[in-house]
């Protein structure tokens, strides 16, 4: 049951040109949310909803919020990470802090999620604020329950409350959903303690969450790269705020590619959106659909939202045009979050595949909670 499938991380450029993040503290700062998930009115947004039954007492006291972290690099390994190599991760440049996670592609109610088994006292220092700073959310965590991201809880309709099978390395087990709160690790669906880990069978401290934030994150990757060896999966998890210079990074995909892969994703209007669906003709989810689409039209993109957001230039609104990818941070729980792609067609018009319930579809653009705009390189 190892976790070793995310993939390397996808960059428009050589370099990861990311400039100083803002203090996560102040991640509240990006765009509101829709209005059923708005942040309150003091600028603080609501933790998320956990369990109305009470948790199962673990034993395990939960220490407080302590100080915010923020989040540069996640690694993966088929296998434990050794103490002395750990020990030299968190002396190379740049490293402020790490906490070292289970990582495991497990089986939830049937479906392939990506699950980590956190310490909750140290990882919710890294996690998203509204989260982050919930001691409900992770005594829930620490007492066995299951922590699912937003999309993956709410698009799969698993409620909070309700009871989902996990099938892991020792067999399956029964476990409630606690809450629905996104990781702040992309690609990430699922979060249980590591008691929970170990319960379920997964490979012990495989995977290591790094704090980097003054770090030049191209040669921290090189580091982590020879420190961890080539088993080693490397996701880069800080973000951009401002848009790459233009003409880095190889050259943006042809408009005979871009018509190619418009007039693919189109083929696929009235398909059904289903979380984590590649297929076409049966369902796409929103990041699926901007893929295979890419693929029809011979020009590779990465799977997920996240790393999509990595894939190209970074422009303007106002100078999209057709086939560029456009991306919103919709989700309440990790509002500095890519959560959701759709392919611009011009005109103010776009493409998606939405949400649970509704088809891949042609629609008007919505301005809000949009994170920006990426034209797709090749190169």
């Amino acid at each position: 049951m190892a976790f070793t499938a995310l993939g390397t991380p996808a960059w428009a450029q050589p370099e990861p040109e990311v400039p100083e993040r803002p203090p996560v503290g102040e991640e509240n700062s990006s765009p509101a949310a829709p209005s059923d998930t708005s942040p309150s009115g003091d600028g603080e947004t609501e933790s998320p909803e956990v369990a109305a039954s009470e948790a199962k007492d673990s034993g395990t006291e939960v220490a407080p919020f302590d100080e915010a972290r923020s989040r540069e690099y996640f690694a993966v390994l088929p296998d434990t990470v050794s103490p002395d190599t750990a020990d030299e991760v968190r002396e190379l440049p740049g490293v402020e802090s790490m906490t070292r996670v289970d990582a495991a592609r497990v089986e939830v109610e049937g479906e392939q999620t990506s699950m980590l088994g956190v310490d909750p006292s140290r990882f919710r220092n890294y996690a998203p604020r509204p989260s982050a700073t919930s001691d409900e959310v992770w005594q829930g965590i620490a007492d066995g329950g299951v922590a699912l991201s937003d999309e993956a809880g709410k698009q799969r309709e698993l409620d909070v409350g309700s009871e989902v099978s996990i099938a892991g390395g020792n067999g399956t087990d029964t476990r409630e959903v606690w809450t629905h709160a996104t990781s702040g690790v992309a690609g990430i669906d699922a979060l249980v303690s590591r008691d929970t880990a170990d319960d379920l069978g997964f490979p012990e401290g495989n995977g290591l969450v790094l704090s980097a934030p003054d770090a030049d994150l191209w040669e921290l990757y090189e580091q982590l790269g020879d420190t961890l060896g080539e088993d080693a999966s490397l996701q880069l998890l800080a973000d951009d705020p401002d848009p790459r210079p233009e003409g880095t990074g190889g050259e943006p995909v042809t408009d005979s590619a871009v018509e190619g892969m418009v007039s693919a994703a189109q083929s696929q209007r009235g398909v059904p959106y289903v979380w984590g669906g590649e297929t076409p003709g049966e369902g796409f989810d929103c990041s699926g659909l901007v893929q295979w689409a890419f693929a029809q039209a011979g020009v590779s993109v990465p799977r997920v939202t996240h790393d999509q957001w990595y894939a190209g230039e970074r422009i303007e609104y106002a100078d999209a045009q057709r086939g560029d990818l456009i991306f919103w941070r919709t989700d309440p729980t990790a509002p500095d979050y890519i959560s959701h792609v759709a392919i611009y067609l011009g005109d103010g018009k776009m493409l998606e595949a939405p949400q649970t319930g509704l088809d891949v579809r042609v629609t008007d653009v919505r301005m809000e909670s949009m994170a920006g705009v990426v034209r797709v390189h090749t190169g």
